[in-house]
């Protein structure tokens, strides 16, 4: 059988999502992997749709495994959850046909960056956002958004997951195509201390997310100018003054397929959308 699951998780305790040597701390495909061969015996391969960094959360991550032993998708969620650690979850399982791929099969992946933009910081949702008390002009970081869209080299954001293995030497391509890109408020009247920005791309550069929002953040300060973001993007320069935002503010909040590959109604983004 091969296996597709929903999987939720709090990334604040793991190395990761992709199976790390044991000294590298825990990550949720390891755990992932124990769950499964403790249930049934069998030591499964877990892939993912998304191989999100440490620290990084996930509400809509996909994966999928192969068994023999044969419990219902039902039965298989049901004993996932019932071994997994509390900040894992499964959502839903269903079994797919064998070309199936939680990586290789999917169309697009969908992130949201949160940040908590008030004069105090909110404990409740420490662990999930990224405080920032200065003023931040979102309509501006909106703006900038829109010079992500389509598909070009985000060289400047990020490199290549493949840079890091030794089976594929390069050249590694940054060229990615980015279907949806924006920054709002959580509500017209621009009172709400919640900020999202929103990212739908084919694929993600490692880190690419994360120093997209550092440089849109320095937009929203008025510290880089609507012309200079411009200018990264165009040129894919490293160099630009633009860091990495933290972590805990990344979600993988969806991943689309192919309509052969439809698992029925999914999240999409949290929270309000415009």
């Amino acid at each position: 059988m091969n296996i597709a699951c929903g999987i939720e998780y709090d990334g604040t305790d793991f190395h990761g999502f992709q199976r790390q040597p044991i000294s590298h701390g825990q990550t949720v495909q390891g755990a992932l992997e124990g769950a499964i061969a403790s249930i049934s015996g069998e030591q499964s391969v877990v892939n993912g749709a998304g191989r999100t960094d440490a620290g990084v959360h996930a509400s809509g991550q996909v994966i999928h495994f192969r068994s023999d032993f044969h419990l219902t998708p039902l039965v298989w969620r049901r004993a996932l959850n019932a071994v997994l650690p509390n900040t894992i979850a499964v959502r839903w399982a269903k079994e797919v046909p064998e070309r199936f791929h939680a990586r290789f099969s999917a169309l697009s992946r969908s992130y949201r960056y949160t940040i908590w933009n008030d004069v105090a910081p909110s404990p409740l949702l420490a662990r999930y956002s990224y405080y920032r008390p200065q003023a931040l002009d979102v309509d501006l970081m909106q703006q900038a958004c829109q010079e992500l869209l389509g598909r070009k080299d985000f060289g400047a954001f990020g490199h290549s997951p493949d840079e890091t293995n030794p089976k594929k030497p390069g050249p590694h391509s940054c060229i990615r195509t980015m279907i949806e890109a924006r920054c709002i408020r959580q509500d017209a009247q621009h009172t709400q201390a919640l900020i999202y920005c929103d990212f739908t791309a084919d694929a993600f550069l490692t880190g690419m997310v994360r120093r997209i929002v550092g440089t849109l953040l320095l937009v929203g300060q008025k510290r880089l100018t609507l012309d200079e973001f411009a200018a990264i993007v165009q040129h894919a320069d490293k160099t630009h003054p633009g860091s990495a935002a933290p972590p805990h503010g990344l979600c993988l909040v969806r991943v689309d397929y192919p309509e052969q590959f439809e698992f029925g109604q999914r999240p999409s983004f949290t929270g309000p959308l415009p």
